[in-house]
């Protein structure tokens, strides 16, 4: 009986895992994924907020251009509504009276970005030549 023990403990105490071969897998798999691995540069939009400075030193004589977007998306333009790919459009006609007129698009803060972000981009497209946002809540 003792001499069963004793080869049971022996056996249990020479028992080695060689490591290596698991440890060269993890560091290919590891390579693998640091070379396949892709970074995406993401594209941002420079918005300026309006400043107080800012209302106080803006020349009075030019209007601003007011566009809203309330919390249903919904976008309106001299007091109507528009659709939203029309606002390029209606920024053009405006721009006929005075190309130099700022523009302030009125976001609520319950908006989608996207209608915001469609928005802006349409105003460069039409050559407004200062794009402003401010929040908005009714």
């Amino acid at each position: 009986m003792k001499k069963s023990r004793r080869r049971i403990k022996n056996s249990l105490n020479n028992s080695k895992v060689d490591m290596t071969s698991m440890l060269d897998i993890v560091f290919i798999l590891l390579l693998f994924f640091i070379v396949t691995t892709s970074f995406v540069q993401t594209d941002t939009v420079n918005i300026a907020q309006p400043t107080a400075q800012c209302v106080e030193d803006c020349n009075n004589d030019i209007q601003p251009l007011v566009l809203t977007i309330d919390d249903q998306n919904q976008i309106s333009f001299n007091n109507r509504m528009i659709d939203i790919e029309a606002i390029q459009a209606n920024l053009e006609s405006q721009l006929v009276k005075d190309i130099k007129a700022p523009l302030i698009v009125r976001v609520h803060t319950d908006a989608h970005h996207y209608a915001m972000v469609s928005a802006v981009d349409q105003a460069n497209k039409a050559g407004v030549s200062s794009v402003s946002v401010a929040n908005w809540r009714e």
